[in-house]
């Protein structure tokens, strides 16, 4: 069987459709543009028999009737798809026909009210004894949600859908635009012995990026802010440079002392001090045996560390014939003193980070315990 010629007769079809037929999304609508009515006819053959007797005559006919027959599809029926495509998007939609297409197929013309908005196939092909066939309905750009209207058109009928092609959202706002970038340094300066160590950390303001380079202008520190001092024979100030990684011309400086710890030839008169990690008082402590030992007494102390007394009976403590906390065990706060060999009046203390490192944090000047005050 031929398939039905559409052509320009078609084309007229759906564009008087499509012009006065759109309507919300998901509407559909069907119709005989052009004509008041229409009709086609079909036609049936009817085969029968007959049978009786009558004063024992038999006889045969055709005396009865009954029909049989097909009705292929006359008009297309429907259009069906989402009620809403995204841009640039494509969505699957079914054309509908009345009945079962004929034994060739049929060919539905397919149009588009808007074909930058939502484009379709020029046409699709029912296969034969099938009622429906699916196309693609492909979404364009737009900037604001789109009405579209999709008509069929078949053998002098149309069938249509409107559908909205959604615009995509707007692009966010752009950020604020930022503020200067500053730097803060915690703490914002230091007073440390030769070999202390300290954790600086920098918070940078203005920007996303939280990075800094570090330097100094002597000792070391490393890119995470720990900073080693030097051992200067003098005290020296040092400066430490936090620079901002999402803008090098932007800084932080901040000063650190290093004060020598060195003890002074001879065993001195001082018998209290302050340092950077503990202040400290010198005593003779009368212990169990009867006999006063050298002691000290540590408080506000910012930790504990392993504190090591050397004791010598040399004024300028510069031999060594005992020690106190000879296995390194960190100490703090309260009252400490030798046991043994009470004759060695020469003593110095030192504070020391860590066992392993033994970077020297805090030490005393040479004490002679000799003339030190009576603890009880």
């Amino acid at each position: 069987m031929r398939l039905p010629a559409l052509g320009i007769c078609a084309a007229i079809l759906a564009s008087s459709f499509l012009s006065s037929c759109a309507g919300s999304p998901g509407s559909s609508f069907t119709g005989s543009p052009g004509a008041s009515s229409s009709s086609s006819n079909s036609s049936t053959t009817s085969t029968g028999s007959n049978s009786g007797s009558s004063n024992n005559n038999t006889g045969s006919g055709s005396g009865g009737s009954s029909n049989s027959g097909t009705t292929s599809a006359r008009a297309v029926q429907s259009v069906t798809t989402s009620a809403t495509i995204s841009s640039g998007a494509s969505k699957s939609a079914t054309v509908t026909l009345d009945a079962a297409a004929p034994s060739g197929g049929a060919q539905v013309a397919l149009t588009s009210s808007n074909a930058a908005a939502a484009s379709v196939p020029n046409s699709v092909i029912v296969a034969a004894n099938a009622a429906s066939a699916s196309f693609n309905i492909v979404a364009g750009t737009v900037s604001t949600n789109t009405n579209v209207t999709i008509a069929a058109a078949y053998n002098n009928t149309v069938a249509g859908t409107t559908v909205s092609i959604t615009a995509p959202p707007p692009p966010p706002p752009p950020p604020p635009p930022s503020g200067p970038i500053t730097i803060t340094v915690t703490p914002s300066t230091a007073t440390l012995a030769p070999g202390a160590t300290q954790q600086f950390t920098a918070t940078v303001t203005g920007t996303t990026n939280q990075s800094v380079n570090w330097s100094s202008t002597g000792g070391g520190i490393t890119q995470t802010g720990l900073y080693t001092a030097p051992n200067p024979t003098t005290p020296t100030t040092y400066s430490i440079f936090a620079i901002a990684a999402a803008d090098p011309t932007v800084l932080k400086s901040i000063a650190v002392s290093v004060i020598p710890t060195t003890p002074p030839p001879g065993g001195s008169g001082v018998f209290s001090g302050t340092g950077p990690i503990a202040d400290w008082q010198a005593y003779q402590y009368l212990s169990s045996d009867g006999r006063y030992h050298q002691a000290i007494v540590i408080s506000n102390a910012k930790g504990n560390y392993p504190v090591r007394g050397e004791s010598s009976l040399m004024p300028d403590c510069s031999v060594f014939s005992d020690s106190f906390n000879d296995f390194w065990t960190p100490i703090g706060n309260g009252l400490w003193w030798f046991t043994n060999r009470p004759n060695l009046i020469y003593v110095i203390w030192t504070w020391y980070d860590n066992p392993t490192d033994q970077h020297v944090l805090q030490q005393t000047p040479c004490i002679n315990y000799g003339a030190a005050p009576k603890y009880n």
